[in-house]
């Protein structure tokens, strides 16, 4: 290179560095700009983040990915050697140093709920591992990525299947547990939720403020879910999951992924149907002085009845894909709400269902089979054959639940049991005809009554104290006629 050239060749090439700089700082905000609306980008600083992931998204660069990837293989490994107790702490150092990449919250939730906590026999120790789950997706996870479908997918799915369904072992433990929780802040089955809004007294304050900043809940965001969808029982888990999937489908910016959680509220919604009432009854301890315990029991909650067929017809209208599986739930959905609401000694509702299942699904139900037909069948499906010591058990176990949803204040379901006990006894021997009655009769219902009430009322293996004294004052004179010897017993012990 000659001189002359060579002196003005540097000089040269300063000017070209600064011009080209100048002319990327100018479009590099309309770059930024384009990645985050495409969903590109991954490294936008944090606001608001501990130190330690600060430090590490910012001093990092865009080595935190590669890295992140390295960590990711290594995770990937363990996982399948079957060794997560190890892949717990790579999982966490992949969060710090890509916490937009949802697949490892997803991963990681899934792995402490599912894979490590069934390697504890013991089911207090699996239920710290599902909490542990679900704080993931619920504190780290979906603050950092607030319009991310799947995440509100996935915490829901915790919600309602480790949690709502009987596949794990320590499936109750789970459901006793979270009811504890929440009786203590929503109070009871229907809650003011104006008072969560609004709060006026300390309890209340406290109440509102460990809704959002412990369960990181919505406090508006719940009331809607109820006036859409209640009356909702907020004690149970599959509530939960109908409002984190109500949530994501007001934050999520995914359309695309709209569809996973429209299912995910459809099927919290069919759950919530089948067992979303909650029943409360006391339950002594070992010894009697240790005092009681509060104990749970699910039950259909025909309230929503109405709103879960409004999301059967809505799923089926928007998820054409799915319309002819979506439609056969709903059939069978309507076949046993009519079943339901039979039982529950509502029989005008009951006859409205058994018109529009029989309108919509024509041959779903015969035109020949009468509504009390119909819940006899369905009956016999549940319990099976109607033998002469088979329908005497069925009868004994249906008086038996009667007994208990009186004791427990829910008249409307203690009645509609017992009226389908005596439609069984009138049925059964009106098939069995007159000159059998004697052979293969069933005993009269009073004495069928009495049984049963001499079982629930025994102090030793019966009842608690405070469920049998609530019956005993709910039954009043009845119970002279079925046991005038135990009428006049005073009360036990209420709980304390």
């Amino acid at each position: 290179m000659s001189p002359l050239r060579a002196r003005f060749f540097k000089p040269l090439m300063c000017c070209l560095i600064v011009i080209f700089l100048s002319g990327v700082s100018f479009v590099q905000k309309s770059l930024n700009r384009a990645r985050s609306d495409m969903g590109l980008t991954r490294l936008e600083p944090l606001e608001n983040a501990p130190p330690v992931l600060a430090f590490t998204t910012v001093a990092l660069g865009g080595f935190r990915g590669l890295i992140a990837n390295l960590l990711w293989i290594r995770a990937t490994q363990l996982q399948d050697d079957g060794k997560y107790f190890e892949m717990v702490q790579l999982a966490d150092w992949i969060t710090k140093l890509q916490p937009h990449f949802v697949t490892v919250w997803i991963h990681q939730a899934w792995n402490l709920s599912y894979n490590i906590s069934v390697k504890f026999p013991d089911h207090a120790d699996r239920w710290q591992w599902v909490q542990r789950g679900i704080e993931l997706l619920r504190d780290q996870g979906i603050p950092w990525n607030p319009q991310e479908t799947m995440l509100y997918r996935e915490l829901a799915w915790h919600f309602q299947h480790k949690m709502g369904a009987s596949m794990d072992d320590a499936h109750m433990l789970y459901k006793n547990e979270w009811a504890k929780w929440m009786d203590g802040l929503f109070d009871g089955r229907a809650p003011n939720f104006d008072k969560f809004i609004d709060p006026q007294t300390p309890e209340d304050q406290e109440r509102a403020r460990r809704l959002r900043e412990e369960f990181k809940m919505d406090i508006n965001a719940i009331k809607q879910v109820e006036e859409e969808y209640g009356p909702l029982e907020w004690r149970l888990p599959e509530t939960h999951a109908i409002y984190w999937a109500y949530l994501g489908l007001q934050r999520s910016i995914r359309q695309k992924d709209y569809i996973n959680l429209r299912r995910m509220l459809f099927q919290s919604m069919q759950t919530a149907f089948h067992r979303g009432r909650l029943f409360e009854f006391p339950i002594a301890k070992e010894r009697e002085s240790d005092g009681y315990v509060m104990g749970y029991e699910f039950g259909p909650n025909i309230a929503i009845t109405e709103t879960v067929n409004g999301v059967y017809e809505q799923m089926m209208e928007e998820d054409e894909a799915q319309r002819e599986h979506i439609s056969t739930a709903h059939k069978n959905f309507l076949r046993t709400a009519i079943y339901f609401l039979y039982t529950h000694n509502r029989v005008a509702e009951a006859t409205k269902y058994y018109d529009y299942v029989r309108e919509l699904y024509p041959g779903s139900i015969p035109d020949e089979v009468s509504l009390e037909e119909y819940a006899f069948q369905r009956l016999e499906e549940e319990f099976g054959s109607t033998s002469q010591d088979r329908m005497k058990a069925m009868m004994l176990g249906i008086l038996g639940k009667s007994f208990f949803y009186l004791a427990i204040g829910e008249q409307d379901r203690a009645i509609g049991m017992e009226l389908l006990v005596r439609k069984m006894w009138d049925r059964f021997h009106g098939e069995i005809g007159k000159g059998q009655d004697v052979r293969v009769g069933l005993p009269p219902i009073p004495e069928l009554k009495r049984e049963v009430l001499l079982r629930m009322l025994d102090p030793k293996e019966g009842l608690a104290p405070v469920l049998a004294d609530q019956l005993r004052t709910r039954l009043g004179p009845a119970l002279r006629e079925f046991l005038p010897e135990l009428s006049g017993l005073p009360p036990r012990t209420a709980c304390p």
